[in-house]
């Protein structure tokens, strides 16, 4: 009886003694040891594409702000806001993909990402382009409609000279190179009208232009219509002395 317990007492004075030194160890140990394993870094490839991408999305941004201090519509930047917001989201991917140590899927998605990023320099660059062409055909809008009411004014005056000079009946060559001139004034207006209607300023500027110089030399050549048909009336005439 009394073995039996002494085997038991030194059963539990070895149990003891292992625990004891199992945790003297486990606080002995380096901290290292205890912390989670760091995930290993990207690969130099990977590295690279992973910059390349991070900095043309900030490229691609400050080209943004550019194009909007310059006066591009936010609605004319909103496709390429989301073409950024595409870039990053694949940036923040690779660099978790990355960090799993899937170096292949991470490269691949870099690539991806770079493919598409590298697009938006040419959407900035065209709706710059846009914007720009916007504001001229404005300009010429103005322009041309600035425009229309002198050069009407033009030809209602040169009409009624040349209506002035058929009524007295003084129809010669200056007469008829005035009505063809009129005439062509008139149709070159009508055109006018007509290209602004369609959007075309610039075509509407070519057509008031021919009309402006046609009214010009119907006026020149109904005023010489007219001293002409002054001087060869018959009351014009001087009265023979008997």
């Amino acid at each position: 009886m009394l073995t039996a317990r002494l085997s038991w007492r030194y059963l539990w004075s070895v149990v003891s003694a292992c625990l004891t030194a199992g945790v003297l160890l486990l606080g002995c140990a380096p901290e290292e040891a205890l912390q989670p394993p760091q995930p290993p870094p990207p690969s130099a490839e990977v590295s690279k594409r992973l910059a390349a991408l991070e900095e043309c999305a900030a490229r691609s941004q400050r080209a943004v702000t550019a194009a909007a201090d310059a006066g591009v519509s936010a609605g004319a930047l909103a496709p390429i806001n989301s073409s950024i917001a595409d870039a990053q989201d694949a940036l923040d991917e690779a660099k978790k993909l990355a960090q799993q140590s899937k170096q292949q899927e991470a490269a691949e998605r870099t690539t991806q990402g770079l493919e598409e990023c590298e697009k938006i320099d040419a959407m900035v660059a065209k709706a710059r382009q846009d914007t720009a062409e916007r504001k001229v055909r404005a300009q010429l809008v103005t322009e041309a409609e600035v425009r229309l009411g002198p050069t009407a004014t033009c030809i209602d005056g040169a009409r009624q000279a040349v209506r002035r000079v058929s009524a007295v009946g003084a129809k010669s060559a200056d007469f008829a190179t005035a009505k063809g001139a009129l005439d062509s004034a008139g149709a070159a207006l009508k055109q006018a009208r007509e290209l602004l209607a369609q959007n075309d300023p610039k075509g509407a500027l070519g057509r008031l232009d021919m009309a402006q110089a046609d009214c010009q030399t119907a006026q020149e050549a109904g005023a010489k219509a007219a001293v002409q048909g002054v001087t060869s009336s018959p009351a014009a005439k001087p009265r023979r002395s008997r």
